[in-house]
């Protein structure tokens, strides 16, 4: 491999190696200028661009960068009216951006409390009102006091009536167990009667 072969490949590896860090500068504070076709500052302007537009970096030699634009356009640009740094320009459209929609959401945040606070002025109205109706109704009548159940008559109680009823059904079976006692007795002496001629036995 020649000499030329080997500074040829070093060159594509060189830009290869530059395209792949893909570097992005911005054209300096308040300048405009001309995007060149070639490397030199009496080569013919491609595209004039302005302060804060954003260049892609392709290659670099001593004094020239070629870059290429969003739209696509390359061009070879003088070194030293680029640079890395986001221009001041730039910076402060953004801090007027990002103050600008503070200021929104402060505004809207306010917005939303004067509303919260006008419901709850609505709402404290219409429990004071509801308060006052309920202050002037008049009292409701007394409830009515239910009366006592009647005394139970003096005398017997159902207990002391169970027990006299009790009495009684013992005095009946009483009764009726002498009497049945009789009648067996009698029916005893007329069968012996009966069985020793019609002679009567003491039992």
């Amino acid at each position: 491999m020649t000499g030329s072969h080997r500074v040829l490949l070093v060159l594509i590896l060189l830009g290869l190696f530059s395209s792949a860090r893909a570097e992005t500068l911005y054209v300096a504070e308040r300048l405009r200028i001309g995007l060149r076709a070639d490397a030199t500052e009496t080569g013919a302007v491609v595209k004039t661009v302005e302060t804060g537009t954003p260049l892609e970096a392709i290659q670099r030699t001593e004094n020239f960068v070629q870059v290429r634009d969003a739209q696509g356009t390359e061009g070879w640009a003088e070194a030293r009216y680029l640079s890395a740094d986001v221009p001041a320009r730039l910076r402060l459209g953004k801090l007027e951006e990002e103050l600008a929609k503070s200021r929104k959401a402060a505004s809207d945040a306010q917005a939303q409390l004067k509303k919260s606070q006008a419901t709850v002025a609505e709402q404290t109205a219409r429990i004071a009102a509801l308060e006052k109706e309920t202050t002037d109704m008049p009292a409701p009548p007394p409830a009515a006091v239910p009366s006592p159940p009647p005394a139970p008559p003096v005398g017997k109680t159902p207990r002391d009536a169970g027990f006299t009823l009790s009495y009684a059904w013992l005095g009946i079976s009483f009764a009726m167990l002498g009497i049945g006692f009789a009648a067996g007795v009698r029916w005893l002496r007329e069968s012996i009667r009966k069985r020793s001629g019609g002679m009567y036995l003491r039992v």
